[in-house]
């Protein structure tokens, strides 16, 4: 049996399988605009060496980890280097995989793109945004963290004790924010850069409703 340290509670607890013989992980994967460094490896080695020893035990082990294929870096490479979005995110992943490759580290079982769930990531954000959990503002759509309960408990703060220990960082947006720590989910594309429909205008999806919609897609409610 294996334990592991839970953050949540901040106990060693027993992993307990939802279905007997079976663990899904869903791993943070990158986000594609230049090459990985040493803390990616590291990252990626933790649930790599995870894996690994639960499938030494016997049990199935399906690994997600999404590939941010659509993101402000991206695109600010490309136009830096005269090239395509696409040409830049591709040929990173490819160094991405190479580099976890020569690290030993196995391939994950699934790897989901972002720009293959925006209809996915729009339909999630609507319902956000009908319960009024998320807000438009001029420049996209935010996720409204102070109806969100027990936010901040991996951090086991509160979400004003987390601002306080930012500083003096400077909050994107705070004018229009209801709270600084509200992020966006949903970012309105500018004349020219890659863009997707939306009920509140052309835009592409921020890093965290990507990660809930693919987890939800290929791990299921409840992950």
């Amino acid at each position: 049996m294996l334990h592991l340290y839970d953050t949540a509670t901040q106990k060693i607890r027993l992993l307990e399988q939802r279905i007997s013989g079976q663990l899904s992980i869903y791993l943070c994967g990158p986000t594609v605009y230049g090459p990985p460094h040493i803390g990616h490896g590291r990252a990626t080695l933790v649930y790599d060496i995870l894996r690994r020893y639960m499938e030494w035990t016997g049990v199935q082990v399906r690994l997600v980890s999404n590939v941010t294929d659509i993101d402000d870096k991206i695109i600010d490479r490309a136009e830096r280097e005269k090239r395509s979005w696409i040409e830049i995110a591709k040929k990173c992943e490819s160094v991405w995989f190479d580099s976890m490759s020569r690290l030993d580290v196995l391939r994950p079982t699934d790897v989901p793109h972002a720009t293959e769930y925006v209809v996915q990531i729009v339909s999630l954000i609507s319902d956000l945004v009908k319960k009024d959990a998320a807000y438009k503002t001029d420049d996209g759509i935010y996720m409204s963290t102070s109806v969100v309960k027990d936010y901040g408990l991996l951090a086991h703060q509160s979400i004003d004790e987390m601002i306080a220990g930012a500083g003096e960082r400077t909050v994107f947006g705070a004018e229009q924010k209801r709270h600084p720590a509200d992020f966006v989910l949903w970012k309105f594309s500018k004349h020219g850069e890659p863009a997707w429909p939306s009920p509140w205008g052309e835009g592409r999806p921020g890093w965290h409703s990507e990660c809930v919609v693919m987890s939800l897609e290929l791990l299921g409610e409840g992950f």
